[in-house]
């Protein structure tokens, strides 16, 4: 389980994690984005090395399951992690 403050969130093109603890603009702050279709971790330079710790690990989950398909959506959408499919 990750820590109370990272927020993650299904997005059409990929995961974000984002900092409860801080905001930008009104939303919480963006540490870090795992695209679908590369499978690659971009994270923020800002990003406190504890949660980034806990965010390259839940990523890596994600990474490991590259050409399976991810529900992104209530009503049953889909993508296929790591393609353009």
């Amino acid at each position: 389980m990750m820590n109370a403050r990272i927020f993650s969130g299904l997005f059409p093109c990929g995961i974000v994690y984002a900092d409860r603890g801080r905001e930008v603009a009104g939303d919480y702050a963006r540490l870090a984005f795992l695209s679908y279709h590369t499978l690659e971790l971009s994270v923020e330079m800002d990003c406190p090395a504890d949660l980034e710790v806990e965010i390259r690990r839940d990523a890596a989950g994600y990474q490991a399951r590259k050409g399976e398909l991810l529900r992104v959506s209530t009503c049953g959408q889909t993508v296929l992690l790591g393609s353009e499919l």
